[in-house]
């Protein structure tokens, strides 16, 4: 059996060869081109590589085989996907957030491999999650022109995940009086609120904790940066409740 079964790979793969250009890649489509995608499961916070559950679905919502598990080691691999879709890779383990992360896989008319590692966040109450980089400017108040991507999808994070609550917590960029240190600060926790509110995370959800000071595990530094890399007060999300 094995041995007809490698005369017929054999005498298909002979065919492609036999042909040219674009029928060649016809040719090889007709016998079923796959996509693998691969890669790692990273924690937030250390950026570690990590076991977790999760399961892959098309572009229809249909689930693609069954739940699998990423490991530390080997990380995660789905293969036999089908090249010029999309599927999402949903992350179904209770020690995260349920998360999910699209991928739109190349056209291709021979075997692709896809790289992509995804960024996991522990579900645990009292846990810190840092927003990075921050999505201020310097001294500024608003969100930051071009971060609104980021934003909606941590706020995508926090719909899918409805039983969790979280503070906010927004440090100053520089020494100030602690008066004016605190006002800004709960300036810019009320503007990031204001957004995940309108991305559709429940305002019930969300608390604004104002910091009187600059964040002491992370301060600014003692000298100015480089131009274009300047000190931004740290954006902590903590998880008030799950």
């Amino acid at each position: 059996m094995r041995t007809l079964t490698r005369t017929l790979l054999f005498s298909v793969c002979a065919a492609v060869l036999a042909l040219g250009g674009s029928s060649a890649v016809k040719a090889q489509s007709a016998i079923g081109t796959v996509v693998t995608i691969s890669g790692f499961v990273l924690d937030q916070n250390t950026l570690l590589p990590v076991e977790a559950n999760y399961s892959v679905y098309d572009a229809k919502g249909g689930k693609v085989g069954q739940p699998r598990r990423a490991n530390p080691s080997d990380g995660y691999l789905v293969t036999g996907l089908k090249p010029g879709e999309s599927y999402t890779i949903r992350v179904e383990d209770p020690r995260y957030f349920k998360d999910e992360f699209v991928v739109a896989l190349p056209s291709a008319g021979k075997y692709t491999e896809v790289s992509k590692d995804f960024i996991v966040r522990k579900m645990e109450a009292g846990k810190k999650l840092s927003i990075d980089p921050p999505p201020f400017d310097l001294r500024k108040a608003d969100v930051k022109e071009g971060t609104e991507d980021d934003l909606r999808s941590f706020a995508r994070m926090l719909v899918i995940n409805p039983g969790v609550k979280v503070e906010l917590v927004c440090y100053p960029d520089e020494e100030l009086p602690a008066n004016r240190a605190r006002q800004i600060s709960e300036q810019r926790a009320n503007a990031l609120k204001t957004f995940l509110v309108n991305a559709g995370v429940s305002a019930d959800r969300i608390t604004v904790k104002p910091a009187s000071t600059t964040d002491p595990l992370n301060p600014p530094p003692l000298r100015k940066g480089a131009k274009g890399k300047r000190y931004i007060g740290p954006v902590y999300v903590y998880i008030a409740s799950v």
